[in-house]
């Protein structure tokens, strides 16, 4: 072999080295159905969950007994979601399943619905959230509760159950 075919033979190489394109992979960035319910559900525990009317501000997390605070709350793709009595319960005689309700999205995902909903010993239906945070590690919505005719913004965060 010449001096001349090992050159070409060299740039051929060096050619077909550096020529080729890395496989890219395209990430598919997750729904706000994803972050919520997972692939089928996913489980929730409320962190923080405040109620306010001008001065007055109620933490409805610290201010429950461990037996509600410890609940689950668990979102499903199918649009359901179920409330669960935690590692405790306020009463041993009570149910596993506290609540099952239907949620969604509307159509731009920037509200959260559910059709129902307890808030201080009531339940609430059809309400609907401005969602604040959606990700894989947290979710917080607020809205706005009439109780007693007194309007209250509730704010709550929840975070996966571990």
């Amino acid at each position: 072999m010449n001096i001349k075919s090992i050159s070409i033979a060299l740039t051929l190489t060096f050619v077909a080295l550096f020529s080729c394109k890395k496989s890219e992979t395209t990430v598919t960035p997750k729904t706000k159905t994803e972050y919520l319910a997972g692939t089928s559900s996913k489980s929730w525990k409320n962190t923080k969950a405040i109620a306010a009317n001008g001065g007055l501000t109620i933490d409805l997390v610290n201010s429950q007994p461990t037996c509600v605070v410890d609940n689950i709350l668990t979102f499903s793709t199918t649009k359901t979601y179920e409330i669960r009595e935690g590692a405790t319960k306020c009463n041993a005689a009570d149910p596993d399943l506290v609540l099952k309700a239907n949620w969604g999205f509307n159509a731009d995902e920037t509200k959260f619905t559910v059709d129902k909903i307890s808030f201080q010993g009531r339940q609430f239906d059809n309400i609907s959230f401005d969602i604040v945070e959606l990700n894989d590690n947290i979710f917080v919505g607020k809205t706005t509760l009439a109780l007693n005719g007194v309007n209250y913004e509730f704010s709550a965060t929840f975070e996966p159950a571990k």
